[in-house]
């Protein structure tokens, strides 16, 4: 129990240490990490399920903007170890996560906050030009911290929680256990809801409702219906895409009052408008072979690896810049002559903030390109690189978190949980390795066209419609994939009957009649309009306990059976 105490205490530093993200960007998913507690722990199987029920819970919890409304690194490896140590049902997984989840927001807040000390102690070794000693304070205060604050506990529940877990089960009488399978039951209906308020957009949410009927009708399975709607989403794409080109070539009309030899009234009539010339009134183009230092391919992919550390030392007071700052290091380095380097590096110490891994590093290829210029004698100043940076973490935030966290993570994390609820060890694996190609792939490209298209890349990315067509088709999947998680993992039905004079009925056979699921659907419809009207989820879960254990006790809710 010593070494799985061990490698669970590493893994929960990892899951908040986040010192080279493609390692580590998936410890923050239970479906990922309870496979990896329940191989450390010799219980794979118990621990990829606990982590497969808890992650349904956390499908909608987006952490964008530096707000974490849950901690869902805790829920999962926390709450796996304890299913594990009690030997529990996995279901029980779910009412073990919440309350490590919510006791995880304080271990971020400690997390962050003392973070923010490492960030004065390099304004202090930039102003002493000791540019090494930032790289070591992104890296190695940061990791004691978060392994004091998320390692040690971990730790101890581990080595020394086993006691005390399989008493608390033992102690659990059997209906409150059945109460708490109905919380459970319950639970996902949350994370689907949350996702549905992300996603949802009144021309699309009939597509909620087809995911849905598909799975309870059809009985298709989440995959099947990926596909499905996968296809859909293309043909829709393919569709709005010929109308807008379509568009674009016929010239526009406008309505215009003159005096003409056929029109001596001065009436209206619409006439074409005169197309507007291209504006010519950009930079001239700076020409790189007059360059005296420039940075190669290789020099590149070196800065993109050392960007993928920037939430190492992640912190209130500056997020991301600490990092940052870390990865412009290198090509600094290499660009400027040594008296300039750290004075060039400050301008990367200001607060800072983007989604990191997918659209944001648009955002830093752009600010190379810049630097290169700027330190080929052309006019760019300081401010310059500045304002572009601060300019696109905005849009570029709100473009990545919505495609990455609302809608490539729920597709691939539903069909990921199903899988492994299915007993399935593809299930998380399928969901790591294909969530991080594509966000990394696309990450890599982002940062490589920022810097080859430098400040031009704005418009062409931003400002061309084509990231409104994209985010629409990857919503239409989204929202059926949802639609489908909804029917398979709300797993609650009424076990309610009565009887007139000779005659049993049964309310679940009567509902089956008018259409499988409703009590599903009614129940995540329900959730969806609380989380609309913006009531907090904590309020939420714990309404969620309240009901489920009180329906249960009354017989008026239970679990659907496993077939």
């Amino acid at each position: 129990m010593l070494l799985a105490a061990i490698l669970v205490a590493i893994l929960a530093t990892f899951s908040q240490w986040w010192f080279f993200a493609p390692i580590t960007r998936c410890m923050t998913y239970p479906l990922t990490t309870g496979l990896l507690v329940g191989i450390f722990m010799g219980q794979p199987m118990l621990g990829m399920l606990a982590g497969a029920n808890i992650q349904l819970v956390y499908l909608g919890w987006i952490n964008a903007g530096g707000v974490m409304p849950s901690n869902t690194m805790v829920a999962g490896i926390y709450g796996t170890s304890l299913t594990i140590l009690s030997s529990a049902n996995p279901k029980l997984a779910v009412t073990f996560a919440i309350p490590f989840s919510l006791l995880g927001l304080l271990m971020v807040q400690i997390y962050q906050t003392l973070n923010s000390f490492w960030v004065h102690k390099a304004d202090k070794a930039l102003d002493e030009g000791k540019i090494n000693q930032v790289r070591w304070l992104n890296f190695v205060p940061s990791f004691f911290v978060a392994l004091i604050v998320y390692g040690v506990p971990a730790f101890c529940l581990v080595l020394f929680g086993k006691g005390w877990a399989t008493a608390l089960i033992n102690a659990i009488p059997e209906s409150l256990t059945t109460a708490l399978e109905v919380v459970g039951g319950l639970m996902p209906a949350l994370g689907i809801a949350m996702l549905l308020n992300y996603l949802g957009k009144k021309s699309l949410n009939a597509f909620f409702f087809i995911g849905f009927f598909l799975a309870v009708y059809l009985k298709l399975d989440t995959t099947a219906v990926a596909i499905f709607s996968a296809a859909i989403a293309f043909l829709i794409f393919i569709s709005q895409s010929s109308k807008d080109a379509k568009k674009d070539a016929e010239p526009a009309k406008k309505k215009v009052r003159r005096l003409t030899l056929n029109n001596r009234a001065g009436e209206s009539e619409t006439v074409a408008a005169a197309v507007t010339a291209p504006n010519a009134s950009g930079a001239a183009a700076i020409d790189v072979n007059d360059y005296q230092v420039q940075l190669n391919k290789k020099d590149l992919i070196r800065t993109w690896l050392w960007q993928q550390t920037d939430e190492a030392a992640y912190n209130y007071e500056r997020l991301q810049a600490l990092g940052l700052t870390n990865m412009m290091i290198y090509p600094i380095k290499k660009l400027y002559s040594p008296e300039r380097q750290a004075e060039e590096l400050k301008k990367y110490m200001v607060f800072f903030n983007t989604e990191p891994h997918m659209v944001g590093p648009i955002i830093h290829g752009i600010a190379l390109s810049m630097e290169e210029a700027r330190a080929n004698g052309q006019e760019v100043s300081a401010e310059d690189i500045n304002g572009v940076r601060t300019g696109l973490m905005g849009p570029a935030a709100g473009i990545g978190d919505t495609v990455q966290q609302g809608i490539i993570f729920p597709i691939l994390a539903s069909i990921g949980a199903t899988m492994a609820l299915d007993g399935n060890y593809l299930g998380p694996v399928f969901f790591t390795v294909i969530f991080e190609l594509l966000i990394y792939v696309i990450g890599y490209l982002m940062f490589m066209f920022g810097y080859k298209k430098g400040k031009s890349s704005v418009i062409s990315i931003l400002k061309n419609g084509l990231i409104d067509k994209v985010t629409n088709a990857f919503s239409i999947v989204g929202l059926m994939v949802v639609g489908t998680m909804a029917a398979t993992r709300v797993t609650i039905d009424t076990p309610l009957v009565w009887t007139v004079g000779k005659s049993t009925m049964k309310l679940q056979a009567i509902l089956n009649t008018l259409a499988p699921g409703l009590i599903p659907l009614a129940i995540t419809l329900l959730i969806w309009k609380l989380v609309a009207k913006k009531i907090s989820p904590t309020w939420i879960i714990l309404g969620i306990f309240v009901i489920g254990i009180l329906f249960s006790y009354l017989n008026v809710f239970g679990v659907v059976a496993a077939k």
